[in-house]
């Protein structure tokens, strides 16, 4: 069934509030919500359905006790210091909030991450065999093609 983008709800998982403000003056049509964690991010979607998730990668304006993540073994894994590992779950929040919504049950929901992969194309190939509904978008991306793109996402 062709879900049209005017009728769809989006779901804007970002620690700020660009991309709302970005996405609702220059590419109108979706109801836009958000979300500022994981957490939030599956409180909403118990409480109501979306078409799309539009999620940011990198969280660092957010509490450190809002990240998700294990940084106990972020702390191992970064030779014991634990900067360094909270740095590494800001910096990939995006992935561990994924994670999140799979095991909660929204894996579904195609996911449009703010991420450029063009250099990590394996990462990214990784990433689509656990998520296949994720596509990626760069910061240098035009109203246009952010609306293609959702629109691709909402049909595909």
């Amino acid at each position: 069934m062709t879900k049209n983008i005017s009728d769809a709800v989006v779901l804007i998982i970002e620690d700020g509030d660009e991309y709302l403000d970005s996405l609702s003056k220059f590419v109108e049509g979706p109801l836009y919500l958000q979300a500022r964690n994981g957490d939030q991010a599956v409180s909403l979607l118990q409480e109501r359905s979306v078409d799309l998730i539009y999620l940011d990668m990198r969280f660092d304006r957010i509490p450190i006790g809002d990240l998700l993540g294990d940084h106990v073994k972020a702390t191992r894994e970064h030779n014991g210091d634990p900067l360094r590992a909270f740095k590494f779950l800001q910096n990939n929040q995006g992935l561990f909030i994924l994670e999140k919504l799979r095991n909660e049950g929204h894996g579904q929901i195609p996911v449009i991450l703010a991420y450029d992969f063009s250099r990590q194309l394996k990462r990214y190939e990784h990433l689509r065999r656990i998520h296949p509904s994720l596509r990626w978008v760069p910061d240098a991306v035009t109203p246009s093609e952010i609306k293609n793109l959702m629109a691709e996402c909402l049909n595909g």
